[in-house]
């Protein structure tokens, strides 16, 4: 990035660092009670994307994290309509296509798992630990930092690690 992204960015970081608990407590009190970690977590990804000036950052942030509230509660409506939709069809008897893969979409599936798995790995421990019991068992960020005996900002700092490594995998697959 350059000079002038670095001190916009950095400046946005910097509000989110310092306004961090407020954003949390308004994601609870907008109804994400238990997963308010997570959307401040997807809220720090999205601004790490921001390359222009921000006006007014807190505002942004607040706007941001509703953003990703409505994305969350529309994304789970989704996964409901489709489990329920999924359901019917079986239920229904209906077969639909096949359910087995195409060998290529197999194998390209099967490379990805392999490339990420090798970027989280060199990343070393507890960061594939941490990345796994949230993205993969489903588990909270402060329940993981309880269990492990580290704070939860230690915990949100591995994650983004984590995830900063797989996005750089992704950027590096897209220019490949």
């Amino acid at each position: 990035m350059g000079g002038v992204t670095d001190e916009i960015v950095g400046g946005l970081l910097g509000v989110f660092d310092r306004h961090r608990l407020q954003l949390l407590g308004f994601a609870r009190r907008s109804g994400a009670i238990h997963d308010a970690d997570d959307i401040i977590q997807d809220v720090w990804l999205r601004i790490q994307a921001v390359d222009r000036p921000v006006v007014d950052p807190l505002a942004y942030l607040y706007r941001t994290t509703y953003t990703v509230l409505l994305d969350r509660r529309r994304s789970e409506r989704r996964a409901s309509d489709r489990d329920r939709d999924w359901q019917a069809s079986e239920s229904s008897g209906w077969t639909g296509a096949s359910e087995t893969p195409a060998a290529d979409r197999i194998l390209l599936s099967r490379e990805a798992l392999t490339a990420a798995q090798a970027r989280l790995a060199a990343l070393g421990e507890p960061i594939v630990t941490i990345f796994h019991r949230h993205r993969l068992d489903g588990e909270t960020q402060r329940h993981i930092a309880a269990d492990l005996g580290l704070g939860l900002s230690t915990v949100e700092k591995y994650l983004r690690r984590a995830y900063a490594a797989l996005l750089q995998l992704k950027d590096d697959q897209d220019e490949a």
